[in-house]
């Protein structure tokens, strides 16, 4: 300890970069080497090259931050040392004790660097250092100090200027902002400020909320920053869990206050227009990172506007950080849990909004699919209350945005450019939807029009049936993938209701929904096609997860037959909330094997009959429950019945062999038909609305 020794910083960085590469190449080819070593019978111990890999990495990780300090110390100024013609020379001290002691000094060095850097991003050394001191974070990631006080030194705030001051220098080009070094670079830093929210969460680094305003408040109110970071950085699962909710709730914030999120589209008016993007004086956000579309300007073609239009897609930060929020459950329901706050984020997600106008409108909305269903449909013990309160926030913003979404004009394009409701909205409305349907059903069928919200003292979510009934009506509407979602979870609630100690009354409520869900179809006009690609999806889903999207049927049960998907969601033994996101995912997701093309040219609207009749196939749900507790004995060779999973085929109520075994069950099973069916019909009354 104690001595110090001479060094070009340049010279050490490259060394400590070799150093890397031999790590890096060590472990990926050990294997081979061991292997030709022994068929060459060179006699050479290699049994200890795993370790040596090891000591190879840690001399490379030494060394690296013996490279940041020499940089840091030439850069201060005033470190001993000399200039050679090959370089200068920096006197660092070698042992490791010695160089971490001085970290504390070295932060507060590298952010007044990066501070310098910031403010000037085209200067000559600008952005050498902004290079260097990300990685001199990346090389501290383990060192409390060096975070510690980096972050008060400014350094959080400074981070959240990164994007901008690197889209400066690069600038724009067609619809790209950041080239991959600045995208790798964003990451880099990033990755750094989430370890001190990280280590600030464990204990390890003093509190101080500042920290968290520099990306909730940042400089400039810059929130394009802020959401690259998210863009490029972590995995939402990865991100301090309080920091990304509030990030999440500030961005969404900020997005409410924008005059628009999106160019408008112009169709084309032959022979005056050829239409196309409308962006020039719109007040959006992505003018100031030079994304104008604009089909009126003769210097850009529609190549080209469409090209820009792709980068503001690319480019939208509330897009990045909610797509983050949907990889955190946690963050999720904190978000849209709150008595206050989380009423107003509720009606932010649900906007119809989330979607790029174009030639081809293209759905945005799948990162909010997964923040509704991972925050609203957790009904374990622990998060039971928080999810229901984050239901009730949703479920009443749904009901007042199925009266925006109607109600939308020809002005400023929205009629025209927001033909359909978002797809991945709606199938996450669906899945909430169902996941409550015993509560939605069992109190809406007392409850006056008007009261609804989530009793904690009874863990109960209160519905009234005219806001549910238009919730329905939002999510339903020329979409049968989300009535699909709707029908997959409701079958298996009706599956565990059949099966537990006391079913009348859970039928009866969960019928109640059901028979909502037809009234809104029919208000709504759905047709005979939709209808029959709703079956067609539905019996798909449930065969494919093969009864273990509700954790019923463990991983080795499955056998090799299961889908990918099935074995997928057993493996993991994911919570229900997860399951369902996992499965809505597959609902909006281009279907490889759509339903009958002669089907889908009818355009007939469902009629009131066969409306009606849509309570007969949830009969296999309950004798499905009925098996899976052993109420009754399993069918034998039956080709509606799996007896591997316990799972029944959704449409085995077209089968006549089904019909004849459901016969000759016991009267209970009757019984449960029953109650469920009077659920549904007193929530239908008329289909017709009459």
């Amino acid at each position: 300890m104690g001595d110090y020794v001479g060094v070009d910083p340049v010279r050490v960085r490259k060394l400590a970069d070799r150093l890397q590469d031999l790590e890096g190449a060590l472990a990926k080819h050990g294997a081979l080497i061991r292997k030709n070593f022994t068929s060459w019978e060179s006699g050479l111990d290699l049994s200890l090259l795993g370790q040596q890999t090891q000591a190879v990495g840690d001399d490379a990780r030494s060394m690296s931050k013996r490279a940041d300090l020499a940089r840091s110390l030439l850069l201060e100024g005033d470190a001993s040392g000399m200039c050679t013609p090959d370089g200068d020379i920096i006197n660092i001290p070698w042992d490791m004790t010695d160089v971490n002691a001085q970290s504390a000094k070295e932060a507060k060095q590298e952010a007044a660097t990066l501070k310098k850097a910031l403010d000037d991003p085209k200067g000559a050394s600008s952005r050498e250092d902004i290079e260097a001191i990300a990685r001199s974070l990346a090389d501290h990631q383990d060192d409390p100090t060096y975070l510690a006080a980096f972050a008060n030194a400014g350094g959080v705030v400074d981070a959240a200027r990164v994007p901008r001051a690197l889209h400066t220098e690069d600038g724009t080009h067609g619809g790209d902002v950041l080239s991959k070094d600045s995208q790798n670079l964003v990451a880099q830093y990033a990755t750094g400020i989430n370890r001190i929210f990280k280590l600030q969460s464990a204990g390890k680094i003093p509190p101080n909320p500042e920290y968290a305003k520099a990306l909730t408040n940042p400089p400039g109110d810059d929130m394009w920053s802020v959401g690259m970071l998210f863009k490029y950085g972590p995995k939402g699962n990865e991100w301090d869990t309080d920091v990304l909710t509030k990030v999440g709730g500030a961005m969404l914030d900020w997005r409410s206050k924008q005059p628009t999120m999106r160019p408008g589209y112009a169709s084309a008016m032959p022979p005056y227009s050829a239409g196309g993007y409308v962006g020039k004086g719109d007040g959006g956000w992505y003018h100031s990172l030079g994304l104008d579309p604009d089909y009126a300007s003769f210097s850009k073609g529609p190549d080209e506007n469409q090209s820009i239009v792709d980068g503001i897609r690319a480019n939208d930060p509330a897009l990045a950080v909610i797509n983050r929020l949907g990889e955190n459950a946690d963050a999720s329901r904190h978000l849209l849990a709150d008595n206050d706050s989380g009423q107003r984020y509720a009606a932010d997600l649900v906007d119809y909004q989330w979607q790029t106008p174009g030639p081809v409108t293209l759905d945005d909305s799948d990162g909010v699919r997964q923040v509704l269903t991972l925050a609203a449909t957790d009904q374990t013990p622990g998060h039971i209350d928080e999810s229901g309160v984050a239901a009730a926030n949703i479920l009443a913003a749904a009901a007042k945005q199925k009266d925006l979404f109607d109600s939308r004009t020809d002005k400023h394009y929205k009629k025209a450019n927001y033909v359909n409701y978002p797809n991945g909205t709606a199938v996450a409305l669906a899945g909430i939807t169902a996941t409550w349907a015993d509560d939605l059903g069992g109190t809406g069928m007392s409850t006056k029009s008007g009261t609804a919200g989530y009793s904690a003292k009874y863990h109960s979510l209160i519905g009234n049936n005219a806001d549910t009934v238009k919730v329905m009506q939002l999510f339903v509407k020329n979409n049968p993938g989300a009535a699909a979602m709707f029908d997959v979870a409701l079958h298996e609630k009706v599956s565990s209701a059949a099966a537990s100690k006391d079913p009348t009354k859970a039928l009866t409520a969960i019928g109640d929904t059901a028979g909502m869900l037809t009234k809104a179809k029919v208000n709504e006009s759905y047709t005979d096609a939709q209808q029959i690609d709703e079956e067609h999806k539905t019996n798909k889903i449930i065969l494919d997860t093969a009864g273990s999207l509700f954790g019923f049927v463990p991983a080795p049960k499955l056998g090799e037959a299961a889908s990918k998907l099935s074995q997928k969601i057993a493996e993991k033994g994911l919570k229900y909330s997860q399951n369902l996101a996992l499965i809505g995912r597959t609902v909006v997701a281009p279907q490889t094997d759509p339903f009958s093309t002669d089907n889908a040219a009818k355009q007939d609207a469902l009629n009131v009959d066969s409306a009606k009749d849509q309570k007969v196939a949830f009969t296999s749900s309950i004798a499905q429950g009925l098996i899976r507790s052993g109420a009754v004995p399993p069918p034998t060779g039956a080709s509606w019945y799996d007896p591997q999973t316990g799972t029944i085929s959704p449409n085995a109520s077209n089968d006549i062999d089904f019909q004849g075994w459901w016969n000759r069950l016991p009267s209970s099973a009757g019984q449960y038909q029953s109650v469920f069916y009077g659920g549904f019909d007193h929530a239908e009354v008329s289909p017709d609305g009459h």
